[in-house]
């Protein structure tokens, strides 16, 4: 009997406990906004999705801890697309139907975004990428939105420095796919038109770890200076091989060169290249960021985390602008993009949805990147 008594004394207090809890609960506590991730959080791009996921993680940590969004705490769900277009829309397709989330941030890739942005339509689902720049994203529909400025912008920026350093022949090395293609072609065209001569546009592979065949054909086409885009694994390789084979004209990269990543992998031969980048990291706002990023994940900002850190804060303010739904969304972005500043800059929209921004020349000097002195 004992042993019962003290079972039933046990399981009312069990029960007191619980009731306590439920007790002190706070009333009415919202239930989270989920919001979808996808991007390239393993494989050969994962620098590029982890650095993003950061910045989407120091977001949502400041947004929750002012309360969330009319009181509701934001939840993320990442999904890895491993840099493949397959992976993606299996990833989209889950956050869209089995999560019901209203919005998606990714991906990293413009060949990747572009898989999946005709079913963000096909949903109803906004897709808002933090760096996805191919031209042909403006095709994508009224669901889509781009948090830096497009490679339109870029290729022209490319004539800039190309006038600036006084060079009429040059070659463009590009990555095969629709990133490398867009700012290629834009730059191809800008540039010819304003009197350049390209004497070589030679492309390269994705995922290459030897370019020493087309450095070769690049030299010997006897270029003034080459222009490359690409992303930083293949990019530094290139670099380092290029000094190497004695091609010694000045190498000009786009942005997702300009990277602490490029420099690891290129090593000295890096010194001297000069690159282009969205947006100017300058100021108090920067500075915060910097500082409450370093504080978190314990170094210095990685590439593009500041980025991902205005998509997240853009999309929080579009729901508070317009509903947690994927019209309301849609609508509240081009309302936040109207006054948002971050520390990746403005995000005043175009008709596209595709953020209007500026771009800063920057320079490898004691092999770290610097404003480039004009």
């Amino acid at each position: 009997m004992k042993g019962k008594r003290r079972f039933a004394w046990m399981t009312g207090m069990l029960m007191m406990g619980l009731l306590l809890v439920l007790s002190t609960a706070p009333a009415g506590a919202a239930d989270p906004y989920t919001i979808g991730f996808v991007n390239h959080l393993t494989g050969d791009m994962g620098p590029y999705g982890q650095s993003l996921k950061k910045g989407v993680d120091l977001a949502v940590d400041q947004i929750n801890a002012a309360g969330g969004v009319k009181g509701h705490p934001l939840k993320v769900i990442f999904e890895d697309d491993r840099g493949q277009a397959a992976d993606a829309i299996t990833a989209f397709t889950k956050l869209a139907e089995v999560d019901k989330v209203p919005v998606v941030l990714g991906s990293a890739s413009s060949t990747v975004t572009l898989a999946i942005c005709a079913k963000a339509q096909e949903s109803k689902v906004v897709l808002v990428s933090s760096v996805s720049t191919a031209p042909s994203l403006k095709e994508c529909g009224k669901y889509f939105f781009s948090m830096m400025v497009s490679d339109d912008a870029q290729g022209e920026e490319w004539v800039r420095v190309a006038n600036h350093l006084k060079v009429k022949n040059v070659a463009v090395m590009f990555i095969n796919n629709d990133y490398g293609n867009g700012v290629k072609n834009v730059f191809v065209k800008a540039f010819t038109a304003a009197g350049g001569k390209i004497l070589i546009e030679q492309p390269f592979e994705d995922g290459g770890k030897d370019f020493r065949t087309e450095v070769l054909k690049v030299k010997q086409a006897k270029p003034e200076a080459v222009f490359i885009v690409d992303h930083t694994a293949e990019g530094a390789i290139v670099i380092k091989q290029a000094k190497e084979l004695q091609l010694s004209v000045p190498f000009v990269t786009d942005v997702s060169m300009v990277a602490k990543e490029t420099l690891e992998g290129a090593g000295a031969a890096a010194e001297g290249v000069m690159g282009v980048r969205a947006a100017s990291p300058s100021g108090p706002v920067w500075e915060k960021f910097k500082a409450d990023f370093n504080t978190k994940f314990k170094t210095e900002p990685t590439i593009w985390a500041d980025f991902a850190f205005d998509t997240m804060m853009m999309v929080a303010k579009a729901i508070e602008l317009g509903g947690y739904s994927a019209d309301g969304i849609q609508q509240g972005m081009f309302k936040a993009g109207e006054t948002y500043v971050g520390p990746s800059g403005t995000k005043k929209l175009n008709p596209h949805g595709i953020a209007l921004g500026t771009f800063e020349w920057v320079v490898v000097k004691n092999g770290t990147w610097v404003t480039y002195q004009k």
